[in-house]
């Protein structure tokens, strides 16, 4: 028993052990220790023993926790926004347990570096003449330690590394200063200087009540410049005054420069008018929904009228009809010329009564419905009763109103009646049928639909295969809103399929014969396939018989049809023994009386010629490779015949007779289209040939000894004026006669 408690915890020993031996262990790194505020540190681990998750936590940055669930388990780059020095702890887990580590300090932050440019925005003074009049003096301010590197380098700053240098630009400017602070860190600011003249403006209202104040503004000076002053006509010296006149006063202000050499003038305007007196009516109350009209007095043009509510506004007049669904406070402003007075005044809205109607709203034409209103004390019907209900019979669709008053407030409110009338019935479809066949018949009309063999549909499928001349009624319920139409009808016809008979019986012929077909037991036939060697076809042909002439073996078909009902029948198969191939070579082109060997070459074979027409000039008339000797042009047909199958096969050879002649055009246009683009020496005898063309100067352009290369109209590539050309042919014919001829063409484009 000893031995075997001690072997059991021998085994638990080893199995905590290894399960020791498996916990993940973990260290981290970071490769970006120092950064500037909104960057980003890269961190990275090692872990041991396999974790399947890394957990990562980051006080102080972007991000706080990120989980890898996947080797090698680092974060992405992690963002910190603010300046500090923050820690990292990374947490690893597998199955059998887990491992943190932190790191403190992980990462330093250092603040970007700040610096304000004054004068911020702002212009100077120039003489017009390229030197600055006025100097702009910069004072960046920041952070201790901090260094600053100005731009542009082009002379106009007194220094680029300073804090505080003088600007004086010819020309507008845009100064940038870069200040970097601790660990490097970098930030960017930007100051428009503008060059220009002072234009004075002065800003207020130019007309004003009696007794109020209006306060001017002058503008267009330099700000960026110190020292800039003004100089009112009433003696004040700041850039804005408050003045309140008794009577039309024109203000005036001088601008001046920090150097006191550029300066502006501008003027100003105030008129004094009298305070408004009106008075305002309007109703306390209306009834939801309503409207009221807000009248002021007095009225016709003594003073200008501005209104305002929560749905818009309205001006130019002394009234103002307004809808509104609650209660709601108006403004109007009055202007006696430059002077305003605001006024208000509140219409209380009141609750209509609630109108309800009963009643059919669908009515089949002569019938007679009840309407009632409810909701009131009172009625008014547009038929011209007055109690709560009104019988009607109206003769078709109708909307009647009624007007309901409960107390001070009433409501008109509306009750449509549709009238509907009888349907119009009517049926659509193919009511003749083959037996066999189906067809669908659709019915108009209604609405609704109701067949007796229980479909609801607008159509109904019908199929029979009943005796010829079958009568078979169908019928169906057809509702339009409150009107319906029982038991419309409609009849369709069966009508039997015709019983067709053909002739001939499947055949042989040869290639190129041709076999009469004929067929019975219809009234019209339809042929196919089509373009099959059938000489007679029409989509739908009116006879019996036909003609097929086919080049290979054909199954014919017809479609028999009678009273529209149609069968297809075979006819017959077509089969087809080839033909002889036989081929007469080769049409030619010669002077008049020149022996031409005619030649026929047939495979397979044996064959025999039966003919040769016609047979003047020939040798033989009936051998396979007669003479001709012919002095006008002739066609040879000749007549071949397959020994084995009887089977014959016709061709033809042409010979043509010439005159040798030699032609050169007068006239050519090389301008691509097609057409005339080149200059040929045209003969059917020439044997050899020296063709040569010159200009008006005697230069020659083109030359060629080869009758199929022609002048295309250019010299060394380059493309020759238009105008009149020589040229100069000196050949030899086939019979070896010497010619020299010379002429003119004229060259277009």
């Amino acid at each position: 028993m000893k031995k075997k408690i001690t072997a059991l915890l021998a085994g638990i020993f080893a199995l905590v052990i290894n399960s020791q031996a498996q916990v993940p262990s973990v260290t981290i790194t970071n490769t970006t220790p120092t950064i500037c505020a909104g960057a980003c540190a890269i961190y990275q681990n090692t872990a041991t023993n396999a974790p399947t998750t890394w957990t990562w936590y980051f006080p102080g940055a972007v991000t706080t926790q990120t989980v890898v669930t996947g080797p090698p388990g680092n974060p992405p780059c992690v963002t910190y926004a603010n300046p500090g020095t923050y820690p990292v702890i990374c947490v690893v887990r597998n199955g059998f347990g887990s491992d943190s580590v932190t790191l403190n300090p992980a990462v330093k932050v250092f603040a970007l570096p700040t610096a304000t440019i004054n004068p911020p925005y702002g212009g100077i003074c120039d003489t017009g003449g390229g030197s600055a009049f006025d100097t702009v003096y910069f004072s960046a301010t920041g952070a201790v330690g901090n260094t600053y590197t100005w731009q542009p380098l082009n002379g106009s700053l007194s220094c680029t590394a300073c804090p505080n240098p003088k600007a004086t630009p010819t020309v507008t400017t845009v100064y940038t200063i870069t200040v970097t602070g601790a660990g490097g860190c970098q930030n960017t600011y930007y100051d428009t200087v503008t060059v220009g003249s002072i234009v004075a403006h002065i800003t207020g209202k130019d007309s004003i009540c009696m007794g109020y104040l209006d306060t001017l503004v002058a503008s267009g000076g330099s700000q960026s410049a110190p020292g800039t002053t003004y100089a009112w006509s009433n003696g004040k010296t700041t850039s804005s005054i408050a003045v309140s006149p008794s009577v039309p006063t024109t203000y005036s202000v001088t601008i001046f420069s920090g150097t006191g050499n550029c300066r502006s003038t501008a003027a100003y305007e105030v008129f004094p008018f009298p305070v408004p007196h009106f008075t305002l009516t309007s109703p306390d109350s209306i009834c939801y929904p309503g409207s009221a009209t807000i009248t002021a007095s007095p009225g016709g043009g003594v003073y200008q009228y501005y209104w305002f509510g929560p749905y818009g506004g309205q001006d130019t007049i002394n009234y103002w009809t307004v809808t509104t669904n609650v209660s709601t406070t108006y403004t109007l402003i009055v202007r006696n010329k430059g002077c305003y007075f605001d006024s208000l005044i509140k219409i209380k809205v009141n609750d209509p009564p609630i109108v309800r109607l009963t009643g059919a709203t669908n009515l089949c034409q002569g019938s007679t419905t009840t309407i009632t209103a409810t909701g009131g004390t009172q009625y008014h019907w547009s038929t011209g009763a007055s109690t709560s209900s009104v019988n009607v019979r109206p003769p078709a669709s109708i909307t009647y109103t009624v007007q309901v008053a409960n107390g001070a407030c009433f409501k008109d409110t509306t009750f449509t009646i549709i009238v509907d009338t009888m349907p119009n019935v009517k049926f659509k479809g193919d009511t003749s049928i083959c037996v066999g066949d189906s067809t669908t018949i659709y019915v108009s009309g209604g609405l609704t639909y109701s067949w007796t063999n229980g479909s609801t549909t607008d159509s109904v499928h019908v199929i029979h295969g009943y005796p010829i001349g079958g009568l078979y009624p169908y019928y169906v319920t057809v509702t339009k809103g409150a009107c319906s139409k029982d038991s419309a009808k409609i009849v369709v016809k069966v009508y039997p399929r015709p019983k067709p008979y053909f002739f001939p019986a499947d055949t042989t012929v040869c290639e190129y014969d041709s076999v009469s077909l004929s067929v019975t037991g219809g009234n019209y036939y339809i042929w196919s396939p089509k373009n099959s060697g059938l000489n007679h076809y029409k989509s739908y042909a009116d006879t019996d018989r036909n003609n097929a002439a086919p080049k290979t073996t054909t199954k014919y078909d017809v479609k028999v049809c009678t009273w529209g009902c149609c069968r297809d029948t075979n006819i017959m198969t077509l089969n087809i023994i080839p033909g002889p191939s036989g081929k007469v070579y080769s049409d030619t082109t010669v002077a008049s009386g020149t022996p031409v060997q005619l030649e026929v070459v047939f495979d397979p074979g044996p064959f025999r010629v039966l003919s040769w027409s016609p047979t003047t000039g020939l040798s033989c008339s009936t051998c396979p490779n007669p003479i001709a000797t012919v002095d006008y042009t002739t066609k040879y047909v000749v007549t071949l015949q397959d020994y084995s199958t009887s089977c014959t096969v016709k061709d033809s050879v042409t010979i043509d007779i010439f005159n040798c002649n030699i032609f050169v055009p007068n006239i050519f246009s090389p301008n691509g289209d097609g057409y005339n683009d080149y200059l040929y020496v045209r003969s059917l005898c020439l044997k050899n040939m020296d063709f040569a063309v010159f200009d008006r100067f005697g230069n020659k352009v083109f030359e060629t000894r080869n009758q199929g290369t022609p002048w295309d109209g250019t010299y060394h590539g380059k493309a020759m004026d238009m105008g009149t050309y020589m040229w100069y042919l000196n050949a030899v014919l086939e019979d070896g006669t010497n010619i020299v001829k010379s002429g003119n063409v004229t060259l277009l484009r």
